[in-house]
């Protein structure tokens, strides 16, 4: 699944905002541009840096979360998404699309659940098998050691059993889903991508 970052639009309504709201939005854009989610601890602790919001006591990060919620309800653009540990993060929907958020949080929560869930979407959805390399890539970045190891899950647990692997005439490796797409059509569609659609500009 090739996931892209939302183009940025200008920022209407942004002078209306008072200083902490301010602060705190330019905060989670900027994190959103660099293709990071932030938790409410992470906001807590620039605010507190940048003196807005005192250290001390449960005052600070209950006024924090309080002026979240609203900001969640009058600011379309801060959205915040939560995977299976119910762990909360705010993104901003001007550097970041929801799906580009979503990956993130399963990278986060398990590597593998990300690489099956996107090999079965591709296969389902366009359909198309996914080059090995595409998880080394961001928003991904997963190291060899890592899709290594989920490789390994794949082929030890029943429940990913339908994700099987192809290799092309020049050596590429491919996933697929055997729920969406048949193993030689498969191969096929990997051989087009990996060569076809290079010698047939």
């Amino acid at each position: 699944m090739t996931v892209q970052k939302q183009e940025l639009t200008p920022q209407a309504g942004r002078e209306s905002l008072n200083a902490p709201d301010l602060e705190v939005m330019n905060f989670i854009q900027a994190k959103s541009e660099a293709g990071q989610l932030v938790t409410s601890e992470e906001i807590f602790e620039d605010l507190v840096q940048k003196g807005t919001l005192k250290s001390e006591g449960e005052g600070g990060r209950t006024k924090l979360e309080t002026l979240l919620k609203e900001m969640i309800k009058n600011r379309e653009e801060l959205k915040r998404i939560s995977g299976n540990k119910k762990d909360s993060h705010y993104y901003s929907a001007r550097g970041m699309t929801e799906a580009y958020a979503g990956i993130l949080i399963q990278k986060g929560e398990d590597p593998l659940l990300l690489m099956v869930e996107t090999i079965r979407d591709n296969s389902r959805r366009y359909p198309r098998p996914v080059r090995l390399d595409l998880f080394k890539e961001p928003p991904c970045s997963l190291s060899p050691a890592e899709i290594f190891h989920c490789l390994k899950r794949m082929a030890e647990q029943e429940q990913y059993q339908d994700i099987a692997q192809t290799t092309t005439s020049i050596g590429t490796l491919f996933l697929f889903s055997k729920l969406h797409l048949e193993v030689d059509y498969a191969s096929m569609l990997a051989e087009w991508l990996d060569v076809g659609q290079a010698m047939n500009p």
